[in-house]
């Protein structure tokens, strides 16, 4: 089983608006969409989506943690949380025809010390995924100190400080983009190249597993070797999520007995998918396949 735990959980509400963004003007939205939303929930639906076993975890609080339960159980996924204090964070995602949206994301409930043991002896037997952001306050030292105290290595897909830390503890595999990948070498990544190498030497250094996910290009699988998949030829409706039913796709293909190698191009293919379909909610088995089948690993280096 996939553990799938999203340390800042939130609802998700896709805003499809009649005209582009401008500052300082009135929008109206021509349609909406709620979602349980953060960086495992997808995970957790690509997995589902592929026929794998995969459990939500996290923290929620007020009527918006309801509205959460309510939405996670409506698209057939199961949890284990812990209720706090406070409302489970809002995200507006909004749409204008734009090559990106523009996202407008809420702190978040604020975890302790405690809430974090208390939701990890919560949790059964698996696979742990550690996905998305820290909640307010004082918890990079709560989840510095989980990291040391976990029975198995996790999986890691969050940013700054936090990756950082996952990075140097040796977890059993971190998901960087290119951008943050710079920001924990602390230097401009000019070519896919530099990128790979600067994912090399984390390795070199920490002996944990890069999956550096590339955008248009693909991702790369990175430890002794640099195996690098480039994703099908798409239209893009939106990015959004594409990383996480990356990362989603990749570890069901791992649990399936895949070789890395060969579940990197699964990663790839649901990768796109997500941003041909316009979400992780979207992504098909069929689907993935499909495009599964026109990735090719390049050459390893």
């Amino acid at each position: 089983m996939i553990i799938a735990l999203t340390p800042n959980s939130c609802i998700d509400r896709v805003l499809h608006l009649d005209r582009k963004v401008t500052p300082n003007n009135l929008h109206r939205v021509n349609h909406s969409v709620e979602y349980a939303g953060g960086k495992g929930v997808n995970l957790a639906r690509v997995v589902r989506a592929l026929g794998g076993e995969v459990l939500l975890a996290g923290f929620l609080g007020g009527f918006n943690g309801l509205k959460f339960r309510h939405l996670m159980q409506q698209e057939g996924l199961e949890g284990v949380f812990l209720e706090l204090p406070g409302e489970t964070r809002e995200c507006q995602i909004l749409l204008d025809g734009s090559d990106h949206p523009t996202e407008i994301n809420e702190k978040g409930l604020t975890v302790n010390h405690q809430d974090w043991q208390t939701l990890m002896e919560k949790l059964p037997e698996g696979k742990l995924a550690i996905c998305g952001s820290l909640p307010p306050g004082d918890t990079l030292g709560h989840f510095q100190d989980l990291l040391q105290r976990l029975p198995a290595k996790p999986v890691v897909d969050t940013s700054g400080p936090a990756l950082t830390s996952a990075i140097s503890q040796g977890v059993l595999l971190c998901k960087p983009n290119e951008h943050e990948l710079a920001g924990i070498v602390g230097s401009k990544l000019n070519s896919m190249e530099e990128a790979f190498e600067a994912a090399s030497q984390l390795y070199q250094t920490h002996r944990t597993p890069i999956l550096l996910t590339l955008g248009a290009q693909g991702a790369a699988l990175v430890n002794e070797k640099v195996h690098h998949v480039r994703s099908p030829s798409i239209m893009v409706k939106n990015p959004i999520g594409a990383g996480d039913s990356l990362l989603g796709a990749y570890l069901w293909a791992t649990d399936q007995g895949y070789a890395p190698e060969e579940a990197l191009r699964w990663g790839v293919a649901a990768g796109a998918e997500c941003a041909r379909k316009g979400g992780p909610a979207f992504v098909t088995r069929e689907g993935v396949t499909e495009l599964y089948q026109q990735t090719r690993s390049l050459q390893p280096s």
